[in-house]
């Protein structure tokens, strides 16, 4: 049962491994059994909240379609799969010799907190935040140790997807890899404040001429979020840019200092870096990182099945109320 839905485990384990909201119910109600793992209590309030929004027909206890009835009966199914498997992962978080834990943990608590609301401050304790903070280190650094995020996927395994995947990267319209410097127009600048403007982006025209680095120029002169990454844009394609600056973006040669070029932002100054024709396959380098991102979620989807498996075989895992809770909400 837990196997065919490792995938959806994998993400909730991921993004949203537990809800401050438990904790909150924890302090709050009289909280109803559902498992155990090794001894440890899995809550219907957990897995109701794993479960999400269900069809509202669904939850009434009432409900007799048998269509109904089996929708739920299988997200409950799910729903507990996730909670045993996480609560497995945070026993054997538990285990590990966990370098600065506490400082983690109190770092996860600054994080939690600050994402809360005013109201939900006061709805809960630090106990209940510093418990779910501890539950978040512990998982996350089982899955680090285990290998289950982010696990080492080889090189050569990066440029041989690359090399079978890349033509489906091709382009559908040309583009340039280009780096400007902007130096910025108000729009309701006065005539001192643009003959201003015009002069400082001269000023840095002139030191790209007498062969300054573009970066340093980029640092010193520039006016935009790009400036501390040395004026980099990337790759710039038709229909992005204000049309001025697509003009000359594309008809310029590759290392040539750009004409000063006014748009509705102020005047720009810009270097076409490498021009990238409709149907050119971007390089490895690239992609790389984006493949590599993607090589390693898919290694670690795979071996996240047979390690479930394999910490499963070894617990103690005992259904309660299995199917009263399978049929009712």
């Amino acid at each position: 049962m837990l196997n065919a839905r490792l995938n959806i485990a994998w993400f909730l384990l991921i993004a949203t491994l537990l809800l401050l909201s438990q904790a909150v119910i924890a302090e709050s109600l009289e909280r109803v059994v559902v498992a155990k793992v090794n001894g440890q209590p899995i809550f219907k309030d957990q897995v109701e909240k794993r479960m999400g929004n269900v069809p509202s027909k669904t939850k009434d206890p009432k409900a007799t379609d048998s269509s109904q009835m089996k929708v739920l009966r299988e997200r409950w199914e799910q729903a507990l799969d996730e909670e045993i498997l996480t609560e497995l992962f945070y026993q054997g978080g538990q285990k590990l010799a966990i370098q600065d834990v506490d400082k983690k943990i109190a770092e996860k608590m600054d994080s939690l907190k600050a994402s809360l609301t005013d109201a939900q401050r006061q709805k809960i304790s630090d106990d209940a935040v510093r418990e779910h903070a501890q539950r978040r280190v512990y998982i996350h650094e089982y899955m680090v140790f285990n290998d289950l995020i982010k696990p080492r996927v080889p090189e050569e395994d990066v440029r041989a997807y690359y090399e079978s995947t890349k033509q489906g990267y091709a382009r559908q319209v040309p583009a340039v890899r280009a780096q400007h410097i902007i130096v910025k127009i108000k729009k309701d600048a006065t005539n001192e404040e643009r003959e201003l403007a015009r002069k400082k982006i001269e000023q840095a025209r002139q030191l790209l001429l007498d062969e300054k680095d573009f970066a340093e120029v980029a640092k010193e002169y520039s006016e935009d979020g790009s400036a501390s990454g040395g004026g980099f844009l990337g790759t710039v394609e038709p229909g992005y840019m204000p049309p001025e600056f697509e003009r000359e973006a594309f008809s310029l040669e590759v290392g040539a200092i750009s004409k000063i070029v006014k748009t509705k932002f102020g005047f720009h100054v810009l270097e076409v870096l490498k021009k990238l024709p409709k149907g050119s396959v971007p390089e490895y380098e690239d992609l790389k990182d984006f493949f590599t991102r993607y090589l390693e979620m898919d290694l670690a989807q795979k071996k996240l099945p047979a390690h479930a498996q394999k910490i499963r075989a070894k617990a103690n895992i005992e259904i309660l109320l299995f199917e009263e809770q399978g049929s009712k909400s």
